[in-house]
């Protein structure tokens, strides 16, 4: 897992915005919480609660008291699809860096973050903490091989979410979404609707979205049960392979997007806190 880097700051500036304004959540963030007597000279004459006062022959203004008190929560799949790389770093790899560099971002940014890795079930659940030893805990768990591998059961790790995520959290998912069914999607759709904000962040290698041309034959194996092999023309396959691998990201983005979760889409090709910072970007106009 490397250090959290100079790069990191912008996603941090950001995150301390997007989190001091509610952006990430909904909501408006502050509830009444109570009167008190009007101090003349140091009070907002305009908070004055009129009816109030009246009824007392006293001048008393409205208390609010900020309810952020959200927490972030980081969700990262390591099924068998996630170990594989053909660049510089594994999915894994690159997803653990993505996953260390949110949560450090949010406790600079003064906020609690939890945190779970998941594959057939969830192997490890953290409830959010706002300590700096939350970040190394983290660290430590993202690099522990003993929980990567296996299929991937979203629906088990939305499921997680539902029963043990309060609603004012953020959800960060970070995932390649491959092999994961479709039972996912009612479980998805109630995650959405309880929790005040959800965010995918697709990790793919170039090769999840694009076969390379003049590769030939070469023998496969299915990455979660490892006992089918087939031989494979790559270069026949390509075009309807190419065509395949964008329909299934595109129907990912629309599930998302109708349910009302946000997503970005990332290549560990490149870096991520590009697409990353420009998408937390466009929630500040909101």
């Amino acid at each position: 897992m490397e250090e959290v880097d100079a790069n990191i700051k912008e996603l941090v500036d950001i995150f301390k915005f997007l989190l001091k304004y509610n952006v990430l959540f909904r909501g408006s963030g502050i509830e009444f919480a109570g009167l008190r007597e009007y101090v003349a000279g140091e009070d907002d004459a305009t908070k004055i609660d009129w009816k109030a006062s009246l009824r007392s022959n006293k001048l008393y203004v409205k208390q609010y008291e900020d309810e952020r008190n959200l927490d972030i929560f980081i969700m990262v799949d390591t099924s068998a699809s996630m170990v594989f790389g053909t660049q510089s770093k594994l999915k894994s790899e690159y997803a653990a860096t993505v996953a260390g560099s949110i949560a450090y971002a949010c406790i600079e940014s003064g906020d609690n973050v939890g945190f779970a890795m998941f594959s057939d079930s969830v192997k490890i659940s953290l409830p959010p903490s706002g300590d700096i030893t939350q970040y190394y805990i983290i660290l430590k768990n993202l690099v522990d091989p003993r929980f990567y591998g296996g299929p991937c059961n979203f629906e088990a790790a939305m499921s997680h979410v539902l029963n043990s995520i309060t609603d004012k959290t953020a959800l960060f998912i970070i995932s390649d979404f491959i092999g994961i069914g479709t039972g996912w999607k009612n479980s998805f759709k109630a995650v959405c609707g309880k929790l005040d904000g959800v965010f995918g962040i697709m990790v793919r290698d170039i090769v999840d979205s694009e076969l390379p041309e003049g590769v030939g034959t070469m023998r496969f194996s299915d990455p979660f049960t490892e006992d089918k092999v087939m031989t494979v023309n790559l270069d026949r396959a390509k075009k309807d392979f190419d065509r395949e691998a964008a329909l299934q990201e595109l129907n990912i983005e629309r599930e998302f997007t109708n349910s009302g979760a946000g997503l970005v889409r990332v290549h560990t090709n490149e870096p991520f806190t590009k697409p990353l910072v420009k998408y937390l970007q466009t929630l500040q106009s909101f």
